[in-house]
């Protein structure tokens, strides 16, 4: 036969098993999923249940709130994940009809239904409502409690004693296999089940399950008062939740409680979900409680550390700033977090075809991406991904650089389930690499040219080259000072920044009289520069509480800048102002090139470098401003520019002064 024809053939008998159990008389439903999703119900069991066909499809829960009270989520559960089938008659369940809430009593089986490996694959739910018959037995029960006056009933005529004693005998006989069979169920239930009677709540029936939950045996508990038989729980809410539930009649469900519980001769803490159910007589009266109790305490505690896991992982992910993906080969779908639909410009929805994704690669590094991830789905694979890719969606103005980490996940024939990973934007790091890598060309050119002239002064010196005033020894001398005073300057640029980034420069602050500072400064900025008209204008006395060095380097450092990026000749002012009874501003003024407006907003960043063809070859790192920068401001201080960007330029520092 066919593939076609198996599958025509496993249809028809599908439908046709549906079909049927549709048409069959006995209320019937089938459950999937350990949250029991209702897949299929009977016109029988949606008219014991009281609902409509629009259940089909929903958890039970949600169907049926009204059995969120009841043990019935339970029991599935438990017939679920063991596989054995549960079926009980004469079961009292609450349920709505028309509106009214009533209590029936049902002869119900839940049969698992497993594959081949013995995992539940669906549950299948028969019922038959026995509620008359248990009328009956109400009645039964009745009759008994007024044996007397039946006796005198029966003695009325032969007949009817005869008559009525045959009944009283069959009902008594069906009551005593009932109270049996009542009890064999509580015995073998998987959850914990205890029967309290009366005021002092007498334990007269206790399973081995709840036996083993409370830590104690069948003879230090059956006949005893709840309270005194369980000492332990003195202190805790369950003597008053017992009291309450017997006086009101009002059941008690708990969720995921803790509570001290008895153990060998100790205590230990665990984690319960509890029923106290009140137990009524036919005359409504509240004649004792059930305690339905089961211990959680483990898949709890799994259950928290897991959370705790996934909100750690949660952390890492966002504190890394990466997107996560989930990608199934077997129906193409790709998943992912926020971050990820951002990146790639996708609908925020929970699965998406990997084509899509696949489109927001750029053009070049597409197929690269496909070659790689089949690759790490193939048989010859280790099952690790890694690759590193431009995407660019249409929110992008450039692409933007991504580095792919991913593992294979496979199912137990080693088939691939999935594709798993994490993404991360490299696009800065890329671009600090190679600004580095820039960087580390430039300093080597800009140390090469001042150790090549220091080397060949000491050349001509050592070939004792002299005679001239070109070569004089002195003059020799002093051109050898200055390249390695260049140098000397360029190195405590680089030591600067790496004690701050360190957080190791440290302000040695001092009172500092900031007229006799600039006057140091001015006598020895005349005896070095002698290219160009630098004038200060030396004003008022005025203290500064800083560090005398690093604020003389930092108004060196600008008309040193001045000096370099002016015209030869050209005039260098440089002029100061208090501002207000705690401010004063040092400005540094030139007739320079100008600083574009662009430029200005970034002319203090490391290693920046203006872009400006007036320029030509001067030399130069982009750390003199950004230390400036960082000196100014460790001294609550601020710097800033203002130029027309065509011609002169002129840096203001402003400090506190005292």
């Amino acid at each position: 036969m066919s593939t076609v024809q198996n599958n025509q053939q496993n249809q028809f008998e599908d439908n046709i098993v549906l079909k049927a159990l549709s048409l069959s008389p006995e209320p019937t439903a089938i459950y999937s999923d350990e949250n029991m999703i209702i897949r299929f119900a009977n016109i029988g069991m949606l008219r014991l249940w009281g609902k409509e066909e629009s259940v089909i499809g929903m958890p039970l829960l949600d169907a049926i709130p009204e059995l969120a009270d009841q043990p019935f989520l339970a029991i599935l559960q438990g017939v679920w994940r063991s596989g054995e089938s549960y079926a009980v008659e004469g079961a009292p369940a609450e349920l709505i009809h028309n509106g009214t809430r009533r209590i029936g009593f049902y002869d119900y089986e839940y049969r698992a239904i497993c594959d081949e490996h013995g995992k539940t694959w669906c549950i299948l739910n028969t019922a038959r409502e026995v509620t008359s018959e248990k009328a009956y037995l109400q009645q039964v029960r009745e009759k008994e409690k007024n044996e007397d006056l039946l006796k005198a009933e029966m003695s009325a005529t032969l007949a009817e004693l005869y008559v009525t004693n045959r009944d009283l005998m069959a009902s008594m006989r069906l009551l005593s296999e009932s109270r049996e069979h009542v009890r064999t169920i509580i015995e073998q239930a998987p959850v914990g089940i205890a029967m309290l009677k009366g005021p002092r709540h007498i334990i007269e029936i206790a399973n081995p399950a709840i036996l083993h939950i409370w830590g104690r045996s069948e003879n230090e508990v059956l006949g005893k008062p709840h309270e005194l038989a369980r000492p332990e729980l003195a202190g805790q809410p369950v003597y008053n939740w017992l009291d309450q539930v017997y006086a009101t009649g009002k059941r008690k469900t708990n969720k995921e409680f803790t509570v001290n519980l008895y153990h060998q001769g100790g205590a230990r803490e665990a984690i319960v979900n509890s029923i106290y159910q009140p137990i009524f007589s036919s005359t409504g009266d509240v004649t004792g409680v059930l305690v339905i109790l089961e211990e959680i305490t483990e898949q709890v505690i799994e259950r928290r550390k897991n959370e705790k896991d996934q909100h750690m992982l949660a952390l890492a992910i966002d504190a890394g700033n990466l997107a996560t993906f989930y990608y199934e080969p077997a129906t193409n779908l790709f998943a992912g977090n926020h971050l990820l639909h951002t990146w790639f410009g996708l609908e925020p929805v929970d699965h998406i075809d990997l084509s899509k994704a696949l489109a927001v690669i750029v053009d070049e590094d597409r197929h690269r991406v496909i070659d790689a991830i089949e690759h790490s789905l193939g048989t010859e694979s280790d099952g690790n991904y890694a690759i590193e890719y431009q995407i660019k969606s249409t929110y992008d103005v450039t692409p933007r650089l991504i580095q792919a980490r991913g593992r294979v996940f496979y199912d137990h024939m080693g088939s691939a389930l999935s594709l798993n990973g994490t993404l991360r934007d490299i696009t800065e790091q890329k671009k600090d690499e190679q600004r580095k890598d820039a960087f580390i060309g430039m300093v080597s050119h800009e140390l090469k040219t001042p150790l090549t002239s220091l080397k060949a002064y000491l050349q001509l010196m050592q070939r004792g080259i002299l005679g001239s005033d070109g070569y004089a020894p002195q003059n020799l001398l002093d051109k050898s000072l200055r390249q390695v005073n260049n140098m000397t300057v360029m190195i405590n640029g680089f030591l600067d920044i790496s004690r701050l980034d360190s957080g190791k420069m440290v302000l040695e602050k001092s009172y500092v009289d900031l007229k006799m500072l600039l006057e140091d400064l001015h006598e020895e900025v005349v005896h070095t520069i002698h290219s160009h008209q630098v004038v200060f204008d030396i004003t008022e006395n005025m203290v500064l509480y800083a560090d005398r060095e690093k604020i003389s380097q930092v108004i060196h450092n600008l008309i040193g800048n001045a000096v370099k990026y002016s015209p030869v000749g050209s005039r260098i002012d440089l002029y100061y102002k208090r501002i207000d009874r705690h401010t004063v501003v040092i400005s540094v003024r030139d007739e320079g090139m100008g600083i574009g407006i662009d430029d200005q907003d970034k002319i203090f960043e490391r290693y920046y470098r203006v872009q400006n063809i007036k320029m030509g070859s001067i030399a130069g790192f982009g750390i003199g401003l950004y230390l400036c920068k960082e000196i100014v401001e460790l001294h609550d201080g601020e710097i800033a520019v203002k130029s027309d960007g065509e011609k002169g330029a002129t840096f203001s520092i402003t400090l506190p002064i005292e």
